[in-house]
């Protein structure tokens, strides 16, 4: 299903280059990469293959403006950041030369490498950790800990689909990078559920704490010294919040931005991720707990 939903956003050679796999190839592909003057790579299932399709310059060019749907100046904006959100909540990471403008308006030229990072539907997947997100009959604030590609953003955004329909909660997504939620998304799951995304993290979670009343905000990939303020302005006004971090353990509590939050106790509990289905919890102090308890169901 998520190569269907990729083939109108490629060239020709990248399509075929996908249409070649076997369904148990493709069930587990979780990055192609795409090299200017190098073969492409697919990783599954956590190992990297080589793909005999090497990209020259024109060739690169046409991916990325197919990637943007033949309106790169559109993607503008995204693409100095490093990225292009797709269809379907997949997102490819772009590389090359920045530049600045007489205006100080960033631009991405020359891109020399693309890696597109497949996104999945996978409910369930935050079950494991539900009966964490709640406490005293109200969203806790909640911090997911893990490195890259382990999995943070399935979690969060089954987490959030979590609150919204089955505990019955308003939930405001900060959506920077349209990773979690991809833009214009009306999906039928998530019924109670706010996107907004376009600008920085921090001004979305400030902007909708103060316009749309959630009862709990979700974010990915806290770490600059403004998501930390905008965090503790949303504990100050007691609202649930369902965030994450790039991390090795819970060890890394002590990096200035995440032990400032720690030190505040602004976190009720840290999930650290150890692989896809693993997770540690912690509480607010930052010590193991042990057990399961039992999910809370909030609508009457």
């Amino acid at each position: 299903m998520w190569r269907e939903t990729l083939y109108p956003n490629l060239t020709p050679g990248a399509a075929a280059m996908l249409r070649g796999l076997s369904n148990r190839e493709a069930d587990g592909v979780e990055e192609i990469r795409f090299y200017l003057g190098r073969p492409a790579e697919l990783t599954i299932r956590g190992k990297n293959v080589d793909r005999p399709l090497v990209l020259d310059g024109a060739g690169m060019d046409e991916l990325v403006a197919a990637l943007c749907g033949y309106a790169r100046y559109a993607y503008e904006r995204e693409m100095a950041m490093g990225y292009i959100p797709l269809e379907g909540g997949h997102r490819a990471g772009v590389c090359g030369r920045q530049t600045v403008d007489e205006s100080g308006n960033v631009h991405m030229s020359g891109v020399t490498s693309v890696c597109l990072r497949i996104a999945r539907p996978m409910p369930g997947t935050s079950a494991e950790i539900r009966c964490h997100l709640f406490g005293d009959g109200r969203a806790r604030r909640v911090l997911v800990i893990g490195p890259p590609g382990c999995g943070k953003t399935t979690v969060l955004r089954d987490a959030a689909v979590y609150l919204s329909d089955e505990a019955g909660l308003h939930v405001a997504v900060a959506d920077e990078r349209d990773e979690l939620f991809p833009a214009g998304w009306t999906g039928d799951r998530g019924r109670r559920i706010d996107v907004m995304s376009g600008m920085n993290k921090a001004r979305i979670m400030a902007l909708m704490l103060r316009t749309m009343a959630p009862q709990a905000i979700v974010t990915d990939e806290i770490g600059r010294p403004e998501d930390a303020g905008a965090i503790l302005n949303i504990a100050r006004c007691g609202v649930g919040l369902l965030a994450s971090a790039h991390g090795d353990g819970i060890g890394d509590l002590q990096r200035p931005m995440l032990r400032a939050m720690h030190e505040a106790r602004v976190f009720e509990r840290y999930i650290v991720m150890e692989g896809r289905g693993r997770f540690r919890i912690y509480d607010g102090n930052g010590c193991e707990l042990c057990g399961r308890m039992q999910s809370v169901k909030i609508i009457g």
